[in-house]
């Protein structure tokens, strides 16, 4: 008998045009599944489905699709492609039962339960709209004016819950700080979702606003994928996705070893998405949960092609750009609200910060150069840049990336932008 994703792949086959017309002649789907050779199946990346438009969704589902029946969202990363994505409520709602049930066992918090989250843009270009028991703002014009608002509308909405990116939960630290607002007396629970987080900052939102916090990861592509148990490692929903790590060639790696997130969504039957590739990178972990091995993902703090460029013409993951400020925030009596790392040229590199503490912005400059790894000293100049404003959101994405490479590769001197 198949397995679910193999089902999935073969529904896709012959229900869409998109998968039908790409792997028309390079596979034969039947045989494939019948000898369950997974690794055959071609795997595609978020461009094939933004250029597919209505191609990639179901011919069982055009009648919904043309009715307007389809739940309908967009959603786009920190490189700003916006994609359409579209589900069947009852597959949608089946995706996320795993993560309803973790919601539940660690807060109490039940689907009827009220929520505020923000939407990269709402219908219509309003500011807010109330959907059941759902109250959601744009992320369009934030100001800290508009933010203020926006908590005081919350406050009287009373949610149990936000979902929330990382980069819009620490706006919302800032503001209670620095206003001495009021704390959400209704709020028990705080998801984060959708960028990296460090654990001195779920730390920081657990002590503001006294409820609990957890990171989740997933994408509106294929719902829910993984829970974190604990800093780093999040435990897969294997009956709601299946998630792979390939090489650069599109080959499994083995357990432990780094590579590029590729995901199979196991429900969404109105516009399947196989092998698809999520542009972040991990490692899966095996690991023994409640007396049986289970698969966690350890994610990689940089996506697929956010790469530092060395002067020596070298590319290498950025990550070793955060270890400092993880090692202070969690050994020194200094707290970084916001790091960013914005690479100029091949030997410049600007490092934007926002320090919680009277900590000396020379000292803190000093040690991070102290602890910064050698290798990313060798030819780059670093110029940091300590603000005293919060460093909002992509005003396009709704997110705020913590690397950006602006140099392309190149080695000529490149216009800066403001961030």
């Amino acid at each position: 008998m198949m397995d679910r994703k193999m089902q999935m792949a073969v529904y896709a086959y012959k229900n869409t045009a998109l998968y039908h017309d790409r792997w028309s002649g390079r596979i034969a789907i039947d045989q494939v599944a019948e000898q369950g050779n997974w690794e055959e199946i071609p795997c595609i990346e978020k461009k094939d489905l933004v250029f597919a438009g209505t191609r990639a969704i179901s011919k069982e589902h055009m009648g919904k699709y043309a009715t307007d029946r389809l739940l309908r969202t967009h959603t786009s990363g920190t490189s700003g492609i916006c994609l359409s994505t579209y589900w069947d409520k009852g597959d949608y709602l089946a995706s996320l039962l795993p993560l309803w049930m973790e919601r539940w066992k660690v807060a109490k918090v039940h689907p009827k339960d009220r929520v505020c989250f923000f939407n990269t843009v709402l219908p219509r270009d309003v500011d807010c709209i109330q959907e059941e028991n759902s109250l959601i703002f744009s992320k369009s014009g934030m100001t800290e004016r508009r933010l203020e608002e926006i908590y005081g509308m919350m406050q009287e909405y009373s949610p149990r819950w936000l979902l929330l990116h990382p980069g819009m939960a620490m706006l919302f630290c800032n503001l209670v700080e620095k206003k001495k607002m009021p704390l959400l007396s209704s709020l028990r629970y705080i998801e984060v979702t959708g960028e990296m987080i460090l654990e001195s900052q779920i730390e920081r939102l657990e002590q503001i606003f006294s409820c609990t916090v957890r990171s989740h990861y997933g994408t509106m592509e294929v719902s829910s994928i993984g829970y974190e148990e604990e800093e780093g490692l999040y435990r897969l929903f294997e009956s709601s996705t299946y998630l792979e790590i390939l090489d650069d060639s599109g080959k499994s790696v083995e357990d432990g070893t780094e590579g590029n997130i590729y995901v199979t969504s196991l429900h969404n039957h109105a516009m399947p998405v196989i092998r698809y590739g999520l542009g972040d990178r991990g490692r899966i972990i095996r690991k023994q949960y409640k007396q049986k091995e289970v698969r966690f993902l350890q994610l990689c703090k940089a996506r697929k092609n956010d790469l530092l460029y060395m002067p020596d013409g070298d590319c290498i993951q950025p990550d070793g750009l955060l270890k400092p400020v993880e090692y202070l925030n969690g050994a020194e009596d200094v707290m970084v609200l916001q790091f960013r790392a914005i690479q100029e040229r091949r030997d410049l590199v600007r490092l934007h910060i926002i320090l919680d503490s009277d900590y000396e912005e020379r000292m803190f400059a000093d040690h991070y150069m102290r602890l910064l790894d050698e290798r990313m000293k060798d030819g780059i100049r670093y110029e940091f840049v300590f603000r005293g404003e919060k460093l909002f959101p992509d005003r396009l994405t709704g997110k705020l990336g913590w690397f950006e490479s602006r140099c392309g590769g190149g080695t000529g001197v490149e216009k800066n932008k403001d961030i």
